[in-house]
């Protein structure tokens, strides 16, 4: 790939898809860690878009040249705000060999002020470019290509326009507003029968649909077959399988136990077991399986199951110890804060003061079920 100039770094040795390892580590939104795991991921996204995406995409962009975009120029802040993916390629232009940005925002609800959060990581990230060079009048910025990836159950507006976001602007003033738009993947539009791309592209494209229909647990063995069945190699096999189990796991009612047992079922013999054994362990240490447990069919039997989990996992015998109440009280944390955003240090320190297992196990269930934090805290 010829030389990147001005955003050339290190990062492009990150196969996340950038190095906003903040909002990653933090994601509370299984959709967007999903999409930011996956589709984020250049591995994966040269194919995916290559197929889903508008087709000038792969008329006009070398994808099999994508490297991550360094986003060290935004605060942890703004990379939670605005940044999804960024990708850096080249446009399929011979005679000038153009560098492209590309800025993927995931969504899985719709929103019509997409295009200025999308534009303002566009611009913000040339800004930062021209700053780069002293603020040179040669500096020439990159061209940025902006991309909206939505899997959400309500019906999106494909045609995304910055201009629309002012819909009260008078007419005249219309010409004064800056113009682009932002290319939209909307996965409703593909069928599950006549799913494109490789067998992984196919494995993440039926995850993001199927979890928001419902039927994610029911398919997920399926979803694994394309995943067994293409040539990753050892670890990416076991990244996208754990990808794939987690988003499962946190958008169905399955259990890790379930999970298991899939993952046995298709991938067979020790390299199955190993690889259940390894992505239950991780599920169990990030407190997935507790943050499931919401009390519609199986929550009071979730919960405890998630409680002796964790416990084990600690070496700490079930109610004996801070550290199985420790399990329950950031079992319930996680919940809320998946819920609602970020928990009141009040009710924080209400839960840390408990030592009752079995009120934290009922709280874990109310969590679950409340409707607000407030409607949580009247039961403290």
């Amino acid at each position: 790939m010829p030389k990147i100039t001005h955003l050339e770094t290190n990062t492009s040795k990150n196969t996340t898809g950038s190095n906003s390892v903040h909002k990653t580590d933090r994601l509370n939104n299984p959709h967007d860690r999903f999409a930011k795991k996956t589709v984020g991921n250049p591995l994966y996204a040269a194919d995916f878009l290559k197929h889903y995406a508008d087709p000038i995409v792969a008329q006009h962009v070398h994808l099999d040249q994508l490297v991550a975009a360094p986003t060290h120029y935004l605060s942890n802040e703004l990379r939670e705000i605005i940044l999804d993916v960024a990708f850096m390629a080249r446009l399929r232009d011979a005679e000038r060999n153009s560098e492209i940005l590309m800025f993927l925002e995931h969504k899985s609800k719709p929103s019509r002020l997409v295009p200025l959060q999308v534009g303002t990581h566009c611009f913000v990230s040339l800004y930062f470019g021209w700053t780069e060079t002293n603020y040179s009048e040669n500096y020439r910025p990159s061209f940025p290509l902006m991309i909206l990836l939505y899997n959400g159950k309500e019906d999106i507006n494909e045609e995304l326009f910055f201009q629309d976001i002012f819909d009260q602007i008078p007419n005249v003033f219309q010409l004064l507003v800056p113009q682009f738009r932002v290319i939209v993947i909307n996965m409703k539009r593909f069928s599950y029968n006549n799913l494109p791309g490789k067998p992984e592209t196919q494995a993440i494209a039926e995850s993001l649909k199927r979890a928001t229909d419902g039927t994610f647990g029911t398919q997920l063995s399926n979803i694994l077959e394309h995943v067994k069945i293409a040539d990753l190699g050892k670890q990416h096999t076991l990244d996208l399988t754990t990808s794939i189990t987690r988003y499962c796991t946190w958008t169905s009612i399955l259990t890790s136990e379930e999970v298991t047992q899939t993952i046995t079922k298709v991938f067979t013999g020790t390299e199955g077991l190993e690889m259940a054994t390894t992505i239950k362990k991780g599920i169990v240490q990030e407190g997935i399986e507790i943050g499931e447990a919401r009390g519609e069919t199986r929550g009071i039997t979730i919960g405890e199951a998630r409680g002796i989990t964790i416990g084990e996992t600690r070496g700490i015998t079930i109610g004996e110890t801070r550290g199985e109440l420790k399990g329950y009280v950031n079992a319930i944390l996680k919940i809320l804060n998946n819920k609602f955003g970020k928990v009141p240090q009040d009710i924080v320190d209400s839960l840390n003061q408990r030592t009752d297992t079995i009120a934290l196990m009922s709280l874990i269930v109310h969590a679950s079920n409340c409707s607000s934090l407030d409607d949580f805290a009247a039961e403290l």
